[in-house]
């Protein structure tokens, strides 16, 4: 043979063994990768890449056995999928830049760290990159948008910052975009306008910035395949998507515009025929709420614009489809809707919706979730709504219902959730209700409920027949009128986390079945009669204890001693604790009956000592007032506008600028309420009642948010939660010192501002919270219990609204009842409450009355026209007469009360 020959074959066979040797590396090659990734993996709960071992010699490249690992028919690795394993660990991503034919990364469901570093943008092969729930942080790299086959991107819940990379146009193939949840920013105009053909884009819970009121054109690349858009809890303002920008989003299935600080009145939404679910709440939004939303030819399943400023009616609900619907925390007026269609769940509440409930009886048997609370509802609650055989909440608390309460409500047969506090219901409270299978809370509190805690028979004194389990969480029957004594069946509602009786007119010995609450978590018994000792309370998870305002005695048991003395008083004088001396029956000779006599004693004592304090203290003004006015007769005159602008002697609270200050908008924000430059020094009529407001003092020593911790530590209690607005955040602290005589507007960064509950005392005037926000207001005065504003609400009604001292009140049902004494006092000398406002923080509280049009009393008595005259001092003297007589009537209404 020719050697020639020779010498090619030999070539041609050892050319083949390369190619051979060649194409075998990148196996071997991703093996190394697999292996140098591994080292990273620092936490392997189920042991997943213990299977991750070099394959012997000879064996097939391809790491099959590996969990989590795929390779296509060559060998090459084209998966690595290792999603929720609980797998934590600093990786390093350039350990995976040598998997050149990797198209599937999943590491979601984690806890890695580490950076998204560059070279990733050198994985030319990736379609699908899944980073989510893990820790990796640091900004996206630019070099992302180098992955042009990429069809997946999510990288959400991690902690990525900086801008997000512009250049996404490049990635043609994308079609899922998800970076929620992480701290990224940039223009949101640019970033949609660069985003071509893609179907679900998710930027939620970011600091995405600017406005969507965009051209058409600039969106035109997404509008035949976008079908989920969510952009909700950004920075966002500006308008609303116009009505041609809408228009070109013929697929749009899901819209989430939430959270953010968009204004303006949406359009009319006549074109999104595939729209199923449309949030927009908490914004800054306003007009009417168009009426397509409602209607039949959408196909929206959900409706969420609550927290915002929508006006005008809720026409019936006429969809075929419509299940969520949230319109609370707006200004929507007039009547309930006629039909609700086939809505799952409505929450109205916090708007100013009025008339009767009695077009309950027509809405649909669907509905699992109704939400009326805070709105000018009124009438009885119709009997005849008998067709809530799926209703698991109903909430129609903090409005004006009458009445007693419907015995249908005690046979809905899902019924887990009921509040109807802060109303004027009356009448006996529902036995059947006690008696409920599937009733898990139950709140009936600041109505006008008489009668017993119906545990018992009203017939005879055999218990009702309780079921062997309930499963009643929540029972707050506080500030009733409830009498007799507490029914040691109590014992039997053993899944009690939270039993409120305050404020009734109970009686009795305390049961000792209360020991067997093994859950109990808040027990406040407080404002009662009970007599007699306190019982062993052996719940190792008692939170809130209170039995202050009682005629208890006896020694306190050794295991309440842990909680503070103002659990057990005031009151209860014959109650000691155990390191003092003992104070039974046999050590006092006291009986029930003259202990209670005693305490009445010491009520009457306590109101005629008080008067004759106020008179003592009002002798000796006078007299230093007449010593007073002849060293001002013999000083100087002194000019009634100088006493309005606080230029008086120790009365100078106020300084003012030599010019007149330009005028800024007051605001109800979350920076501060009324402090702004502008403010008015009219001085005007503090409020009378000013003389009571030491009955706001924190007497019972319980938090109102010891009950919200136990409300949220019942997860089956928070399944209908509404949407709520923007807190706010601080009461006035400092008064601006440049002043102005002009009124000024209350502007407000969120419709909802006022975040908390607006409670009115009789139903002659009705206005909400978030109407006060926007009234004209101006600054009257500050003394020693806060600051005091004249308020006009829409109606043209002048209003007085004083901002109280941060911690002059700190719980909720003192002030409540102290309100509403104080709203029933009637004196020609004492302006009335309107209301009372509660907010979610412990600095806003507010009460309102009406304005009364007048000057101060420092004015009435120093005013220098009649300052040294007899007929002045004549006058003085009658003004102290009225306002000790309007001192007197408030202690009648407080002892009466009593």
């Amino acid at each position: 043979m020719n050697p020639h020959l020779h010498l090619l074959l030999l070539f041609h066979l050892l050319f083949f063994y390369a190619l051979r040797r060649l194409s075998a590396a990148s196996p071997s090659d991703d093996i190394r990768s697999l292996l140098e990734f591994k080292k990273g993996i620092l936490t392997d709960p189920s042991r997943v890449v213990d299977s991750w071992k070099p394959p012997p010699a000879g064996s097939a490249a391809c790491p099959r056995d590996w969990r989590g690992i795929s390779c296509d028919n060559s060998g090459a690795v084209v998966s690595l999928a290792l999603d929720g394993l609980g797998l934590a660990g600093d990786l390093k991503f350039t350990t995976l830049t040598g998997l050149k034919s990797l198209r599937n990364l999943t590491l979601s469901g984690n806890a890695f760290t580490g950076r998204l570093v560059p070279a990733i943008g050198t994985m030319a092969s990736l379609q699908h990159l899944d980073l989510s729930g893990n820790q990796f942080y640091g900004p996206v790299p630019r070099r992302i948008t180098e992955l042009s086959r990429l069809v997946h991107l999510n990288l959400s819940r991690n902690h990525f910052t900086q801008g997000f990379p512009t250049g996404i146009w490049k990635l043609q193939q994308l079609r899922v975009l998800d970076l929620r949840s992480n701290n990224l920013w940039g223009d949101i105009a640019v970033l949609l306008s660069e985003l071509w053909n893609v179907e679900s884009i998710d930027l939620s819970n970011n600091a995405f910035y600017g406005g969507i009121s965009m051209d058409s054109g600039n969106l035109s690349s997404l509008g035949n395949t976008l079908r989920y858009l969510n952009l909700s809890n950004n920075k966002l303002n500006g308008g609303f998507l116009s009505s041609n920008s809408l228009r070109v989003f013929k697929s749009l299935e899901v819209l989430d515009l939430g959270y953010n600080q968009l204004t303006g009145e949406l359009p009319p939404f006549d074109s999104l025929y595939n729209l199923k679910v449309f949030q927009a709440a908490s914004n800054q939004l306003y007009g009417y709420v168009p009426e397509a939303l409602f209607g039949s030819t959408m196909r929206l399943m959900e409706l969420d614009l609550s927290g915002n400023g929508f006006t005008g009616g809720v026409p019936a609900i006429n969809s075929t489809t419509l299940k969520l619907l949230n319109l609370s925390s707006n200004a929507l007026s007039g009547s309930l809707p006629p039909n609700l269609g086939i809505c799952v769940s409505v929450d109205l509440s916090k708007n100013i919706l009025s008339g009767d409930l009695s077009v309950m009886q027509y809405w649909g048997d669907s509905l699992e979730a109704i939400d009326l609370s805070s709105n000018a509802l009124s009438g009885q609650y119709p009997n005849e709504a008998s067709q809530f055989a799926n209703l698991i909440s109903i909430k129609i608390r903090n409005n004006f219902l009458v009445g007693s309460l419907p015995s249908v409500l005690g046979t809905y047969p899902k019924l887990s959730f009921v509040d109807l506090s802060l109303n004027k219901l009356t009448g006996p409270i529902l036995p059947s209700l006690f008696r409920s299978l599937t009733l898990t809370s139950l709140n009936l509190s600041g109505n006008h409920f008489t009668g017993t805690v119906p545990l018992q028979s009203p017939h005879s004194t055999e218990s009702l027949v309780l079921p062997s389990y309930t499963h009643l969480e929540i029972l707050d029957l506080s500030n009733n009128l409830l009498s007799a004594s507490l029914p040691p069946e109590i014992g039997n509602m053993q899944r009690l986390k939270l039993l409120d009786l305050g404020n009734n007119t109970l009686s009795g010995e305390l049961p000792s079945e209360l020991s067997k609450l093994g859950g109990l978590e808040f027990l406040d018994l407080s404002m009662n009669n009970f007599k007699g000792r306190i019982p062993d309370m052996l719940q190792p998870g008692l939170k809130v204890f209170n039995v202050s305002y009682n005629n208890l005695s006896g020694t306190v048991p050794q295991n309440l001693q842990k909680f503070p003395s103002t659990s057990f008083h005031p009151g209860n004088a014959l109650l000691v604790s155990s390191d003092a001396l003992p104070a039974g029956d046999n050590n006092t000779g006291f009986s029930g009956s003259r202990s209670h006599h005693l305490k009445s004693s010491i009520r009457v004592a306590f109101i005629v000592g008080s008067i004759g304090a106020v008179m003592l203290v009002l002798f000796a003004t006078m007299t230093l007032y007449i010593v007073r006015t002849q060293e001002i007769c013999g000083r100087g005159r002194t000019t009634g506008r100088d006493l309005k602008l606080g230029t008086f002697g120790s009365l100078n609270t106020f300084k003012f600028p030599k010019d007149n200050a330009v005028p800024t908008s007051m605001s109800f924000s979350n920076d501060h309420l009324l402090t702004s430059a502008a403010r008015s020094m009219s001085a005007q009529k503090e409020l009378l009642t000013e003389a009571v407001e030491y009955g706001y003092s924190d007497s019972k020593g319980v938090s109102e948010s010891s009950k919200l911790d136990v409300l949220e530590d019942c997860p089956s209690l928070t399944g209908w939660k509404s949407s709520l607005g923007s807190p706010l955040s601080s009461s006035p602290h400092v008064i601006d010192s440049h002043i102005s005589e002009q009124a000024v507007k209350l502007d407000v960064y969120s419709p909802d501002r006022l975040a908390g509950e607006l409670f009115l005392l009789d139903d002659s005037l009705i206005f909400t919270a978030e109407e006060l926000s926007h009234a004209p207001a101006e600054v009257l005065g500050r003394g020693s219990h806060g600051t005091s504003y004249k308020a006009t609400i829409d109606s043209g009604h002048m209003l007085t609204v004083k901002w109280l001292r941060v911690g002059l009140v700190k719980h909720k049902k003192e002030f409540a009842r102290e309100a509403k004494r104080i709203g029933i006092t009637k004196h020609p000398n004492i302006v009335s409450w309107r209301g009372y406002y509660w907010g979610p923080r412990e600095q806003e509280r507010l009460i309102v009355a009406d304005y009364v049009d007048g000057d101060n009393l420092a004015f009435y008595l120093y005013d220098n026209g009649t300052a040294c005259s007899s007929s002045r001092t004549s006058s003085a003297f009658l003004t102290c007469a009225r306002i000790s007589a309007a001192a007197a009537a408030a202690h009648s209404v407080d002892s009466a009360a009593d």
